[in-house]
């Protein structure tokens, strides 16, 4: 038996998810990635006004679990979410893009 013949055995003749799987890993890592650093502008705000997850969560009307998941950047934020938080916070929540674009780090965002 050849050594093609041999992978040929091993090799599975049913079709798999891999590729769809690997896609969804690949968004997931990317939507992880803007939730982080949301996460970390939000941080750096209530540090900077002095203000704890609690404050944030009563000023929005939403639960403090949720603000929790939301700098633990666990959260998918809907629009609304991230319109408040800009309003409220005075930070460019929906500005990563350009961020990115310029090489802007949230932490240079507020030293400016």
């Amino acid at each position: 038996m050849t050594t093609r013949e041999k992978f040929n055995q091993l090799v599975s003749k049913e079709k798999t998810d891999t590729i769809e799987r690997n896609k969804a890993r690949i968004k997931n890592r990317q939507m992880l990635k803007e939730s982080q650093r949301i996460a970390l502008k939000v941080l750096l705000k209530l540090d900077e006004l002095g203000w704890t997850q609690k404050d944030l969560a009563a000023k929005m009307e939403v639960s403090p679990q949720y603000i929790n998941k939301v700098v633990k950047g666990q959260e998918n934020i809907t629009l609304e979410t991230q319109i408040k938080l800009q309003s409220l916070l005075d930070i460019p929540i929906l500005a990563s893009y350009f961020d990115d674009k310029i090489k802007i780090s949230p932490e240079e965002v507020f030293l400016k």
